[in-house]
C-alpha cells in the first residue's frame, strides 16, 4: 500500500483579496475519480489544536483562539468575552483574549455537524481528541508547524489554530491579513485514492472585533472544512452578493432575458443563500455567519456526489450533457447552473464543465448535475465564474450566456439565447442534453485567443507574434489554428516578443534576445524559418540599457517593413557622452530614434530635427524638435510597408513625429497629432488622431490624413456624441434627460470624441482605433472608407457576432494588408486575450434579403450602391 501527500494549500480569500465550480478539489489520476475518504470505517476523527496561554482578568490561565496583541490601539471601545470594557484608544498594556479555544471548539463542531448532518450523504466525522492527546504538541505554531505538515500524524482531520497568523506568514509564506483559512487533504493510499489525512489551518488573527462569539467568522470554519472533504469552490449565489454592484451587476439568470433579476447591490440578496463553498466571505457582517451553515442545495448535492446514500441517486433527479463550441469541440471550465423556477435560491446547483477530468485528458465540456427535486421546475444555463482558482481552470464563454432549450444549436437565428425550456425531472431519471455555444459559422468569424498576447499580426494576416501568459514566444498560424511556442535554436534566453514585429509574410521578424548571456537584451533579426538570429548593431556596444516590460535591454525593437530589410526603434547613448556606458551606469541613458538595416546590421540614428540637450531638471537628457520645443523622449515605432516613411512617438505617445525619407515633420505642431498614427504601404499618407489640449479641456479634432506627397490634409471625421458615445461630466449624462443635448451641442464645447488609431490596410481605406474617455480605453473603432466611422459594438452587432457581445474588444491593433484579417484585444483583464477576426465575408442587407460578400470592398460598394450594412436580422444590433 503506497501513500502520498497530494495536497497544495487552498486558500479561503477575505472580501477583498484575491481567490485561488462545484466538484472535486483533487483527482486521483489512475481511476479518474475524486480523492475521497472511506466512509464505510465511521465517522471521520477530528483532532483539535490548543492555543497560546492568556492570563484572564482573575488571573486564570485561558487558551486562546484570537489574540488581542500588547501595545494596540482600538479606536472604539472593545468589551471582551469576558466582560472587561478596554475604553477607546487605550494602548493594550499586555496580550488579551479575545475568542477563546473553547470557543474556537465550538466554531469545529458545529462545522464538522453542519457537514455530517446532510441526509443524502455517508460523510460523518466528530472530534475524537486533540493534537497535543495524539503528538504531544499542546499548540501547533510557526515554531512547530514542520512537525504537522509533511508529517503523516496518523488517519484522521487535524485541525490547526493559527492564534496569530505566525504559521500563515512564516511557514505558508501569505499575509495573515489576507487569508482567512487554510485546508486540504494532505495524505492518501494512491492504490485506491482513499484519503487518510487531512489538515486545516485557522487564522486566529483575523477575526472582526465585533464577533464576540465568532458566529461571523464560523463560515470559514464550515468552508474550509469543505475543502478537508475534498471539495472544490462553486458559484451559485455568492457572486449575487459579494460581486453586486451599480458598475458590475450581476444575474440570476441569462442577462437581459425575462425574469432574470438584475443585482446592484449585497443587500438585494438574503445572505441565507450563499453558499459555503463561494470561495469569498466577509467575516466584517452576517455574510460569513450564515456561510456556516449547509443549507443551499449547491453545497448539499457536491458533497452527497462525493459520498452519495444508497438512496440518493434513485430519490432525485439529474441532468447530464456536454458543453460544446460552435464548430462541436468539447469546452471545459464553464459554469453549469441549474436553478429551479419556483425556489431559485435555495434549489440551484452549479457544475463546472469538465470538472471531473480537471484538463488531463485533453478537451472536455461533460458536466453532470444531481440532486434535482422530483417535478420542480428548473432552467440550465450558462455562466462564466467570476472570480478564484479552480481545479480545472475556468474559462470565458465564447459567445453569449445562454439557456438550454429544446431546439439547442450553434445558430443564433434560430436558438435565441433567451429561449428557455424547462427541465422536469422524476425520481432517478437522467436528462440528457447539450449545451452549444451561439455563433454564425459564415460571415466574420471572432476567436479569442486566452492567455495569448499578440504583439504583431503578419501584413498576409496569417500568422501572429506574441506571448504566453507566462512570457512564452509563440507563432499562431491563423490557418491551421495552431501555436509554436519558441526558443532560440542557439541555446540563447528566450525571446522577449512584447515589443516585436515581423515583415509581411510572417518569414522575419525583429526581436530582443540575450544574445551574449549577459542579461541584457539586443535587438537582432530572426529568420522564422531557419531559427537563425543576426544581431543588429548596437552604438553602445550592449553597455547601455534600460528596463522595460521586456527586461533590461539596450534596444527598444517596434517595427519591420513589409519586406524585412528595415527595423526601426530606440538605440542609447550614455548621458555622459561618448560611446559606451560605464560598467554601473548602464541606466544613466537616453534613447535615439535609429533605423536598421538588417542585411547589414548597421544603426543609423534617426535625428533629423533632433537636438538632445541637457534636461531643464534632474540629470539626462530631453529633446527639442525642429528648435521649437522639447520632449522628454523621442521614439520610432513604426515604419511604412515600403520602409520609406518612419513615425514616432513622443513623451507617453502624446505627440507625433514624422520622417520621409529622413526628414523630419513635426505632426503634433503642425496638424495636432496624438496617441499613435498609421502609414498607408507607400509612406505617402498618415493618419492620425488630432485634438487641441489635454484633460477636461481637451477638443477633438476627429482623424485625420497628412499627404507627404502634396502637404494635404484631409479630415476623416469620427464617432459622434450621443449617437455612438454618451458624453458624461462627472457623472451625468448629458446625452440623457433632463440635458437632452445633441451632437451638435456636445462638439461645439468638445469637439469630436477621441480616437486612438491603431492600424490600417495598405491604403487606409480601413482605419481601427481605440475610443479614448478622459484617457482611459472605452470602446473600439473602424472606419471604412464610403461608410465612414463606426463603434466595434457596432460593427460586430450589425454583422451578429454575438462572441463578441460577452467579449468586446476595446481595441483593434493588428489590420492586414487589404483589410479583411484583424487581431483585436481587451485592455483590462487578468488574464490576457487577443481576438482573431477573420473579416474575409461580410453581410449586407438589401432589400430584406442577406449577401454575404467579400470584406471590405465588396461590402463597400454594395452599401454605396444602397445596401444596408449587416445581416437583416442584426441591422439594430
Amino acid at each position: 500500500m503506497k501513500f502520498s501527500k497530494i495536497a497544495a494549500a487552498l486558500a479561503l480569500a477575505t472580501m477583498t483579496s484575491g481567490a485561488l465550480a462545484g466538484g472535486p478539489l483533487y483527482i486521483h489520476e489512475p481511476t479518474m475519480q475524486p480523492y475521497k475518504w472511506d466512509t464505510s470505517k465511521g465517522s471521520i476523527p477530528v483532532w483539535t489544536d490548543g492555543g497560546q496561554i492568556i492570563k484572564d482578568k482573575d488571573g486564570n490561565d485561558v487558551e486562546t483562539f484570537t489574540v488581542l496583541e500588547k501595545g494596540t490601539v482600538f479606536n472604539i471601545d472593545i468589551t471582551l468575552p469576558d466582560g472587561t470594557v478596554i475604553p477607546a484608544n487605550t494602548e493594550l498594556d499586555r496580550d488579551y483574549t479575545f475568542l477563546s479555544i473553547e470557543q474556537a471548539n465550538a466554531l469545529t463542531a458545529t462545522a464538522i455537524k453542519e457537514w455530517s448532518d446532510v441526509e443524502t450523504s455517508t460523510f460523518e466525522m466528530s472530534i475524537q481528541g486533540t493534537i497535543f492527546e495524539k503528538t504531544g504538541i499542546a499548540d501547533v505554531t510557526a515554531q512547530n508547524v514542520d512537525q504537522i505538515y509533511g508529517v503523516e500524524n496518523g488517519y484522521g482531520f487535524w485541525v490547526n489554530y493559527d492564534t496569530d497568523g505566525g504559521i500563515l506568514e512564516n511557514y505558508f509564506g501569505v499575509p495573515r491579513s489576507s487569508v482567512l483559512g487554510i485546508a486540504f487533504p494532505e495524505w492518501a493510499d494512491e492504490e485506491t485514492g482513499e484519503i487518510t489525512e487531512a489538515t486545516a489551518l485557522m487564522n486566529g488573527w483575523y477575526v472582526d472585533i465585533n464577533d464576540t462569539d465568532g458566529t461571523q467568522v464560523g463560515g470559514v470554519f464550515t468552508h474550509e472544512f469543505g475543502h478537508a472533504i475534498n471539495m472544490s469552490h462553486s458559484q451559485a449565489n455568492g457572486h449575487l452578493v459579494y460581486m453586486s454592484a451599480s458598475y458590475s451587476p450581476q444575474y440570476d439568470g441569462v442577462p437581459g432575458c425575462d425574469g432574470v433579476t438584475k443585482f446592484t447591490s449585497a443587500s438585494m440578496l438574503d445572505f441565507s443563500a450563499i453558499e459555503t463553498m463561494f470561495p469569498f466571505i466577509n467575516v466584517r457582517g452576517s455574510a460569513g455567519a450564515n456561510q456556516h451553515t449547509v443549507n443551499v442545495k449547491d453545497d448539499i448535492v457536491n458533497i452527497s456526489d462525493l459520498y452519495p446514500t444508497a438512496e440518493d441517486k434513485s430519490q432525485f433527479g439529474s441532468i447530464k450533457g456536454k458543453l460544446l463550441t460552435k464548430e462541436g469541440v468539447e469546452y471545459s471550465g464553464v459554469n453549469l447552473i441549474a436553478r429551479n423556477l419556483d425556489n431559485p435560491y435555495e434549489d440551484v446547483i452549479s457544475q463546472q464543465s469538465g470538472n471531473m477530468t480537471q484538463g488531463r485528458i485533453g478537451p472536455d465540456g461533460s458536466f453532470t448535475i444531481n440532486g434535482l427535486t422530483p417535478g420542480a421546475r428548473y432552467a440550465l444555463y450558462t455562466q462564466e465564474i467570476n472570480a478564484g482558482g479552480y481545479p480545472t481552470p475556468q474559462t470565458n464563454i465564447l459567445s453569449e450566456p445562454e439557456y438550454w432549450n429544446d431546439n439547442e444549436s450553434a445558430n443564433p437565428s434560430t436558438d435565441n439565447a433567451c429561449e428557455m425550456t424547462e427541465i422536469v425531472v422524476s425520481a432517478g431519471e437522467t436528462k440528457e442534453v447539450e449545451m452549444v455555444f451561439n455563433g454564425y459559422q459564415d460571415g466574420i468569424q471572432y476567436t479569442p485567443l486566452i492567455a495569448a498576447f499578440v504583439t504583431d499580426h503578419a501584413k498576409n494576416g496569417k500568422k501572429a507574434l506574441g506571448t504566453t501568459q507566462g512570457g512564452t514566444p509563440f507563432i499562431y498560424n491563423s490557418t491551421q489554428n495552431t501555436f509554436e511556442t519558441l526558443e532560440t535554436p542557439q541555446g540563447f534566453a528566450p525571446l522577449k516578443a512584447t515589443s516585436a514585429a515581423m515583415s509581411k509574410t510572417a518569414t522575419k521578424a525583429a526581436v530582443i534576445a540575450d544574445l551574449d548571456g549577459n542579461g541584457i537584451g539586443q535587438g537582432a533579426v530572426w529568420d522564422i524559418s531557419s531559427g537563425h538570429l543576426s544581431v543588429l548593431e548596437d552604438p553602445s556596444n550592449n553597455t547601455c540599457a534600460l528596463a522595460s516590460q521586456s527586461g533590461v535591454s539596450s534596444h527598444s525593437i517596434w517595427d519591420m517593413d513589409d519586406a524585412g530589410k528595415t527595423v526601426v526603434g530606440n538605440s542609447r547613448r550614455p548621458n555622459t557622452g561618448g560611446v559606451e556606458c560605464a560598467p554601473d551606469k548602464a541606466s544613466s541613458s537616453y534613447g535615439v530614434p535609429t533605423v536598421w538595416d538588417v542585411k547589414t546590421g548597421k544603426a543609423t540614428p534617426l535625428t533629423d530635427g533632433l537636438e538632445f540637450i541637457p534636461r531643464s531638471w534632474g540629470d539626462g537628457y530631453e529633446v527639442r524638435i525642429n528648435g521649437e520645443r522639447t520632449e522628454a523622449w523621442v521614439r520610432a515605432d513604426k515604419i511604412s510597408g515600403n520602409g520609406k516613411t518612419v513615425t514616432g512617438s513622443g513623451n507617453n505617445n502624446n505627440s507625433q513625429l514624422a520622417w520621409v525619407d529622413g526628414k523630419l515633420r513635426d505632426l503634433y505642431k503642425d496638424f495636432g497629432a496624438l496617441n499613435s498614427s498609421v502609414i498607408s504601404y507607400d509612406g505617402e499618407r498618415i493618419a492620425f488622431g488630432a485634438q487641441r489640449g489635454f484633460g477636461r479641456r481637451a477638443f477633438g479634432e476627429g482623424v485625420k490624413v497628412w499627404n507627404a506627397k502634396t502637404d494635404e490634409v484631409t479630415n476623416l471625421g469620427g464617432l459622434r456624441w450621443c449617437e455612438d458615445v454618451p458624453y458624461y461630466q462627472f457623472i451625468y449624462n448629458l446625452c440623457a434627460a433632463p440635458y437632452n443635448m445633441s451632437h451638435e451641442e456636445i462638439a461645439e464645447i468638445a469637439g469630436l470624441p477621441l480616437n486612438m488609431v491603431l492600424d490600417a490596410n495598405d491604403d487606409l481605406s480601413v482605419i481601427t482605433g481605440r475610443l479614448l474617455i478622459n484617457g482611459m480605453p472605452a470602446g473600439s473603432t473602424i472606419y471604412m472608407e464610403g461608410i465612414g466611422w463606426m463603434t466595434g459594438q457596432e460593427f460586430f452587432g450589425k454583422q451578429g457576432v454575438v462572441e463578441a457581445k460577452n467579449f468586446m474588444t476595446n481595441g483593434i491593433f493588428g489590420v492586414s494588408a487589404n483589410g479583411s484579417e484583424m487581431m483585436a484585444g481587451i485592455v483590462g483583464l487578468p488574464t490576457p486575450v487577443t481576438i482573431e477576426v477573420d473579416a474575409n465575408k461580410a453581410f449586407v442587407c438589401k432589400h430584406g434579403i442577406n449577401q454575404e460578400l467579400s470584406f471590405p470592398k465588396q461590402v463597400v460598394e454594395a452599401v454605396k450602391g444602397g445596401a444596408e450594412f449587416g445581416r437583416c436580422a442584426h441591422i439594430d444590433d
